[in-house]
């Protein structure tokens, strides 16, 4: 194989005066090298500016409605006004209420019944007064209006409101709505079959006194000494946390009364006598500077379906330590609440709604926040802050967008010499 020169060489001659720079199949004299070469410079370096010049680059990103809540985390105890009370345990011991329902002083807690039998009547008798309270309802109700097309569309809507509230766990609403669904489902019937509400309520009457008959002494109720909410279990700090402790707590005495846990027996359960209750946590010194006495927050618990609503009781800081102890007093009560005692949880101060905002988009135009959105055109919009990030704003949430940053307005995060009304490429 031939071997080729590299392009760029300068020949030999035996003239000197004649030398020549050959580039490729040009050649040139001598002379003339260095205003090519400078040339070539020049092209280059003019080359280069003029990309780095007119090379914009416009990055941007989506204007979106946020929630933010200002907020941090805090460990505690729930002290509440607890009463201990004997309830039955076995397999033939119904309970009336469940946890964190409201009770009154002598409403029947628990029903006790002698033997399975006993316990199986008195299930159907209940089924058979809920039967005949349903039908005199339908009774006092014309149902001359209401055809069968009705009805049936009522019952479908009834029966997907109850899916509805089962696969979002809200079960609180589920009983209220079988008892309606109930209502229609004997209403149709009625409609249907052409039968006398009475001749059937008379029927369910009949029955319901022949169990009664049958099932005679076999029960016996245990009724609640106090007014209050009802819980099924306890967790032997009934009696150490109670609220009497409250205004002379501190965080060493709140470490020393969590040792005192006594063992829980069974057979017990418990009335919550107080509507209030507290929550008193650690708090870090520094989180606690957020808080002032009678502020309004929310305590979020991972176990329980929704926010409590609480005030800040008191502040108490631990000089040998940089932990506060923050109590908070609140009067939400449901039946998460009512079992919890050590918990986790997020103490929401404040909480923001409007627009998600980089700080690398924002620009200051005669002293006011603002920041460019691209629409052909860069268009400068004003901005309110309503809660800083590291590396964000939460700015106020508009309606309109003339002048007024809007869901879905793209934010001009990065651009060369931005100026408003300036057509951006």
């Amino acid at each position: 194989m031939a071997f080729k020169p590299f392009p760029f060489f300068r020949k030999k001659s035996a003239d000197p005066s004649s030398r020549v720079w050959r580039i490729g199949r040009i050649k040139l004299n001598r002379s003339l090298r260095v205003p090519v070469i400078a040339f070539a410079l020049i092209l280059v370096y003019s080359t280069i500016s003029f990309t780095v010049n007119h090379y914009n680059p416009v990055k941007t990103t989506r204007a979106v409605q946020v929630v933010m809540d200002d907020s941090f985390s805090a460990s505690g105890y729930f002290i509440r006004e607890e009463n201990v009370i004997d309830v039955a345990e076995g397999d033939t011991v119904e309970y009336n209420y469940s946890d964190g329902d409201k009770v009154a002083q002598g409403a029947s807690l628990v029903t006790e019944y002698k033997n399975e039998e006993a316990l199986t009547i008195s299930r159907e008798l209940r089924n058979i007064r809920d039967n005949i309270e349903q039908l005199k309802t339908l009774r006092s109700v014309s149902s001359s209006s209401t055809n069968s097309s009705q009805l049936n569309q009522k019952i479908v809507a009834q029966m997907n409101a109850i899916s509805s509230e089962a696969e979002n766990a809200s079960l609180g609403q589920i009983s209220s709505l079988t008892s309606e669904l109930r209502q229609l489902v004997l209403k149709s019937g009625s409609l249907e079959s052409g039968g006398d509400i009475d001749a059937e309520i008379s029927g369910l009457q009949s029955q319901a006194e022949s169990l009664e008959k049958r099932l005679g002494d076999s029960t016996s109720d245990i009724t609640s000494p106090y007014a209050g909410y009802f819980c099924e279990s306890i967790d032997g700090y009934e009696t150490v946390f109670t609220p009497d402790k409250v205004d002379d707590l501190t965080l060493s005495a709140l470490d020393k009364l969590a040792e005192q846990k006594k063992a829980a027996p069974g057979g017990k359960g418990k009335i919550v006598s107080s509507y209030s209750w507290y929550f008193a946590a650690r708090v870090s010194d520094e989180e606690a500077e957020h808080l002032t006495q009678g502020k309004a927050v929310r305590l979020r618990f991972a176990q329980a379906g929704q926010d409590a609503q609480a005030t800040v009781r008191s502040i108490r800081d631990d000089k040998e330590s940089d932990s506060t102890l923050v109590i908070f007093e609140s009067q939400d009560m449901n039946e998460q609440l009512i079992s919890m005692r050590k918990q986790e949880a997020t103490v929401i101060v404040a909480s923001f709604t409007g627009l998600k905002v980089p700080k690398t988009a924002v620009r200051m135009e005669n002293n006011e926040m603002g920041v460019y959105v691209l629409d052909s055109v860069a268009r400068y919009k004003k901005i309110k802050t309503l809660y800083e990030g590291n590396d964000f704003y939460i700015v106020k949430l508009n309606v309109t967008g003339n002048d007024s940053l809007v869901v879905g307005d793209d934010i001009i995060v990065e651009a060369k010499d931005l100026d408003d009304k300036k057509v951006m490429k």
